[in-house]
């Protein structure tokens, strides 16, 4: 059992391998499929003929031999509605894929960020860890360095207080990474992950801004949704205006009595469709129109979204960049415990160039992680 749960960890130690992980085990995919088989079928029953008809006149007359009739019929839409009806069957059930990827998408999506946010905390913890680390022996430090004179009260005091505050942030940080990993389990159908990862996943935007977003809109599974609306609208559309044509029907009739001889013959019908259809022509036209509407805006709203991501990537690459070049040098909270530890600078100097410093690894780490969170919005079509 546990070379088996070793192996269910190892197999969760990447981005990729979670979400592979919630693709396979997430309620909400799972059901998506048993809904879009049942909606398909629904689309399919829409081009069934209507039922047949069958009759049965039974008279009590002794005078004309208790006559008894039988008629049995089949009704007809237009034959070109069967047509519209088809394609519009088919375009519906092309659609079905669309709502699919739609839903697959965003639950991945969701996944992703959350594997996104749980790095940055996981970040964030190791950080407070070491701090809390540097806190404590700095704290024994002042607090035998008061015992012998060498140190005061309030210098001591604030030293205390630096490693209760990191003690405190570094329980705030736990408490966000139980409360994301619940979520990250909720959508894995509640099976258990461990992700403990300290470094972001590998992506990189190497492609001019106009071709990325041409990528990105044409993947896009909502824009998808309203062209396929867009159409499947159109045929509706084509469909009223075919049902305003006549209805047919076609039967077979048999007639019988004691004293008459049998008769048998054709039945024929015509629906003629004066108020049934009305305004429904004029209604599908609008609705047309509206889904064409809808699909430009959409397309708009999309763009739109696009550009802001991509313009506050640009800014946070660079930012981040900016950050690296200085934190790429050795680690300055070290350099300062020594300097403190060797009394070459008071504890009130140490704790202001150590608040200033932890400030600067604060936002770098939160530049890191809204760095990413954005390129893996701006990649969602890739996922």
């Amino acid at each position: 059992m546990i070379s088996i749960l070793g192996l269910s960890v190892k197999a969760q130690n990447t981005v990729q391998d979670v979400l592979s992980a919630i693709e396979k085990n997430n309620p909400v995919l799972k059901a998506n499929e048993q809904f879009f088989e049942a909606q398909n079928l629904g689309f399919k029953a829409q081009n069934n003929l209507a039922n047949p008809e069958l009759e049965w006149e039974k008279s009590f007359s002794s005078e004309e031999g208790k006559p008894y009739e039988i008629l049995i019929s089949q009704s007809f839409d237009f034959p070109t509605s069967y047509l519209y009806k088809n394609q519009l069957k088919k375009a519906k059930i092309a659609n079905t894929e669309n709502y699919k990827a739609k839903s697959r998408q965003d639950i991945l999506l969701e996944a992703k960020l959350l594997c996104i946010k749980l790095i940055y905390y996981n970040k964030q913890k190791a950080e407070l860890n070491n701090r809390l680390s540097s806190a404590e022996k700095l704290n024994d430090l002042f607090q035998k360095r008061l015992t012998e004179g060498d140190a005061t009260i309030l210098e001591a005091n604030k030293i205390k207080m630096l490693r209760l505050n990191t003690a405190n942030q570094l329980k705030m940080t736990n408490s966000k990474l139980a409360n994301l990993t619940d979520d990250l389990i909720k959508l894995n159908g509640g099976k258990q992950i461990e992700f403990k990862l300290l470094k972001y996943p590998l992506m990189s935007i190497d492609q001019e801004m106009k071709d990325l977003l041409t990528q990105s809109l044409n993947a896009d599974p909502q824009l998808k949704l309203l062209s396929t609306k867009e159409e499947i609208s159109a045929k509706e559309t084509s469909l009223v205006k075919t049902n305003s044509l006549p209805k047919l029907s076609i039967g077979y009739r048999y007639l019988n009595s004691d004293i008459a001889k049998q008769a048998n013959g054709i039945k024929l019908g015509l629906s003629i469709p004066l108020w049934e259809n009305k305004n429904k022509v004029k209604r599908a036209r609008l609705l047309e129109q509206f889904s064409r509407e809808e699909h430009l805006i959409g397309k708009m709203e999309l763009e739109n979204k696009f550009l802001k991501l991509f313009r506050n990537f640009l800014s946070l690459e660079k930012s981040l960049k900016e950050y690296a070049g200085v934190f790429t040098e050795k680690r300055y909270d070290t350099l300062l415990r020594k300097a403190i530890t060797h009394g070459e600078i008071s504890s009130i100097e140490y704790l202001t160039e150590n608040i200033y410093y932890y400030e600067s690894v604060d936002t770098y780490l939160e530049i890191e992680h809204e760095y990413y969170k954005t390129i893996s919005e701006l990649l969602k079509f890739r996922l």
